[in-house]
This record gives structure tokens, C-alpha cells and sequence, in this order.
């Protein structure tokens, strides 16, 4: 089986390096201008080549083995997610010393960096780039599909275990960050999850700190969640009946989930711990609340058996898609896991009739 130095697909009887695409595609890719006749396309390549490296003195198969590395280098030259310039550097040393190899496998750098794998890796990025762009500028309001299919068209950047070589691995996790950036970014624009993306981007960081509140409006926005004030309600029928005080510990009762009703708390905030201390006042009832969460997407679920927002196509941005992809971000430490403590009271709060 003879196979394309570039795509390794068989060529069968064809003694070219390169197939017909594939020789066409690499004199676009470098801005070089084809022969007229078709069959001296290899070797006007050949001869570029050395021209650009100022080699010469090479056999033919010297020849080849520089085209491959000349390559290998300037697809990764053309990439804007992951580091390089070592191995770029290891590459030129070994087009510097083509006259002196004699196996291919000599050079260290086709270890490291095959032609196909630097080239496959372009293309992945190209259409990464060209994904991103969409999402940062597309407008979903009404094309709840399209959305997804563009969310869904990411996937393979988090796809960690089938790549093994460590570069390639690198430079899709920078990947994984610029595309969490951009979710932040647009579900900040079309969904308002202000709660969700702040503490989105806080995973984002190197060394992320564990989240305290006590007010503003992370506290705010949970105090006035009319499913929170049902569950507390549910708490205070079952342990305050009959008594002026009690204390709740959901990891004691499991009976009472966290879970809100919001989509930007759901997402930001849901199944905490909770801890309450209630203290009865005339009728109503005075309340010390602890809510403790870890940010961790721990749960790989089922796409579209958890919560989405079907009212709002921005709104299910942030759907079990998007949850999934971040737990792969998660296993990769792209994302950071961190704590979340919520303290803060209520005063003279009314149970509600359920």
C-alpha cells in the first residue's frame, strides 16, 4: 500500500508522495504558484522547498523527508492554540542537518510530530476558528436547532482520550478555553445568566479561591425564589409544628433537594447542601440559612433528560450539552473545581400553605 504523505489515504499504483488534492491543497496553503504541467508538481515543490531552506546537495529521497518536515512546520507555524516553538525549533535543527540522514527515523521530531498529525490539527482548528466565529456572532432567538448543532460541532475538542500526542492535547485544551469564554460571553448577551457565567469564568482560572456571599445578588436572587421558599416551608412544617426551634442538615434528611426554579441559580447553584436554623417569632419564623455547593460537574447526564428552558432558545444554552462538555473541561483541568458557601438570614419569614 503506497499512502499520501499528507492524508495517508492509499494511492494505490500511483508513485507520487502526494495525492492530486492533496499536492493541490499544499501549493494553496503556502501561497505558491502551481507549474503548468501537472506531473512536475512534486518536484517543483521539492525544488521551493530547498530554495526556502537554502538546502541543496540532497538525494531524492533527502528530498522528500525535507518537504515533510518543511511542512510539519509550517502547519504548525499556522497555529493559535497550544506551544510550539520548541519542537519548531527541534524541526529546524533537523531540516539544517538533512544532508547528514540517513533513515527518516533518525530525526527526532518525526517521533514527536508527524506531517499528517500537524496537518490534521490544522484543519481541526480551522474549523474551530470558523465554529467560534459563528457562535460569538450568530443570533439564536428563534433556531433552538441551530444552536445546538453548533454547540454539538465542538465536541471534538473535548474528546481528550483518543488524542494521544501531548501536543495536540495541549493545544485543544487552549481550545476549551477559548470556547468557554465565548459561552460566557454569549449566554451573558442572549440569556442574562449573570450568576452562571461569573462563576463559569472562576473555574476558568489557574488557582480558583473557594466563593463566599452573605449578601448582594447571589443571596438576593435565592432569597426571592418562590421553589426555595416552598422547600423551606416544607422544612419548617416537618420540624417546626411543633416546636419554637429546630435545625435542618440535608445531608442528615435528603427529603428537601436544593433546586431552583431560575435558570441562572439552576445552573450556577443546584443540589447544595443546606443548613438552617429556625427560630419561631409569633407565628412567623426567623431563619439562619447555610447553603454549601461544589462546583465540580460531577454528573455526566444525558443530553436532553435534564432541565432546559424550552420557552427562550438563549436560555437552554446552558442545557446538558453544554454540561457534558464541561465536565470533559472538568477531567481535563481546564475547568477547576471549587467551593461555594452561601450564608444569610431571613426574618419573620411566613410558611407558605402548600
Amino acid at each position: 500500500m503506497h499512502e499520501c504523505m499528507l492524508c495517508e489515504r492509499d494511492m494505490k499504483k500511483s508513485k507520487s508522495q502526494f495525492g492530486n488534492g492533496c499536492i493541490n491543497n499544499i501549493f494553496k496553503f503556502l501561497d505558491m504558484k502551481k507549474p503548468a504541467r501537472g506531473k512536475n508538481k512534486e518536484q517543483f515543490l521539492y525544488r521551493n522547498i530547498m530554495s526556502k531552506t537554502n538546502i541543496s546537495g540532497v538525494n531524492k529521497e533527502q528530498k522528500i523527508w525535507l518537504a515533510d518536515r518543511y511542512l510539519t512546520f509550517q502547519y504548525l507555524d499556522k497555529l493559535h492554540y497550544g506551544n510550539f516553538d520548541k519542537l519548531k525549533e527541534q524541526i529546524n535543527t533537523d531540516i539544517d542537518n538533512i544532508n547528514q540522514v540517513e533513515k527518516f527515523e533518525e530525526m527526532i521530531t518525526t517521533r514527536k510530530m508527524k506531517l499528517k498529525e500537524a496537518y490534521d490539527l490544522y484543519k481541526k482548528e480551522r474549523k474551530f476558528e470558523n465554529n467560534l466565529s459563528k457562535l460569538e456572532n450568530g443570533n439564536y432567538e428563534e433556531d433552538d436547532e441551530k444552536l445546538k448543532l453548533l454547540i454539538t460541532s465542538f465536541s471534538y475538542i473535548f474528546n481528550m482520550y483518543r488524542n494521544k500526542n501531548q501536543y495536540e492535547k495541549n493545544s485543544f485544551k487552549e481550545m476549551q478555553y477559548a470556547f468557554w469564554q465565548t459561552v460566557i460571553e454569549v449566554g451573558g448577551r442572549y440569556a442574562n445568566f449573570k450568576i452562571a457565567a461569573e462563576f463559569l469564568q472562576h473555574s476558568l482560572e489557574e488557582k480558583p479561591e473557594d466563593l463566599f456571599f452573605s449578601e448582594g445578588k447571589v443571596v438576593e436572587e435565592i432569597k426571592k425564589q418562590e421553589q426555595f421558599q416552598e422547600t423551606i416551608s416544607k422544612i419548617i412544617k416537618k420540624y417546626g409544628s411543633n416546636n419554637y426551634e429546630f435545625v435542618f442538615d440535608s445531608n442528615v434528611d435528603e427529603d428537601f433537594p436544593v433546586s431552583f426554579s431560575n435558570k441562572d441559580l439552576y445552573f450556577a447553584i443546584n443540589k447544595a447542601e443546606l443548613k438552617m436554623i429556625g427560630k419561631k417569632q409569633n407565628e412567623n419564623w426567623n431563619l439562619d440559612i447555610k447553603l454549601h455547593d461544589r462546583y465540580d460537574y460531577s454528573e455526566f447526564k444525558k443530553i436532553d433528560k435534564y432541565y432546559k428552558d424550552t420557552s427562550s432558545v438563549p436560555k437552554s444554552i446552558f442545557s446538558s450539552t453544554l454540561y457534558n462538555l464541561a465536565w470533559y473541561s472538568m477531567k481535563c483541568n481546564v475547568m477547576k473545581e471549587y467551593n461555594i458557601d452561601i450564608t444569610f438570614k431571613i426574618k419573620d419569614f411566613e410558611v407558605i400553605d402548600l
